[in-house]
């Protein structure tokens, strides 16, 4: 019984997560869309693994890792964007400089 509630709880959380993900209320990068995914695994995982359903287990622990790297991931792109000098592109001041090279010349005829 608490197998087969484990399993389903799962499967509503990673079906769920897909759901938010492809109506737009999550992004592909959002953390709590990984959570959602690998808590969801874990629990499917341990349902399976109550009534020996190994390639169920074995995919759910995969689901699972790849939420996990998702998050890792996630969270030192968002740091490392938090900690990157931020770099102001302006435009020159005043007059350019003038152009280098020959000057044409104009002849008049």
């Amino acid at each position: 019984m608490i197998a087969a509630a484990l399993g389903w709880i799962g499967t509503i959380g990673t079906i769920g997560a897909y759901v938010l993900l492809t109506r737009g209320t999550l992004g592909a990068t959002s953390i709590r869309y990984s959570v959602i995914n690998g808590l969801g695994g874990l629990l499917g995982a341990a349902g399976s693994s109550a009534v020996g359903a190994w390639p169920s287990v074995v995919s759910n622990l995969l689901w699972s890792g790849i939420a996990a790297q998702t998050i890792v991931l996630t969270i030192r792109a968002r740091r490392r964007e938090r900690l990157a000098p931020v770099v102001e592109l302006r435009e020159p001041v005043g007059d350019p400089e003038p152009p280098t090279g020959p000057i044409p010349v104009v002849s008049a005829a």
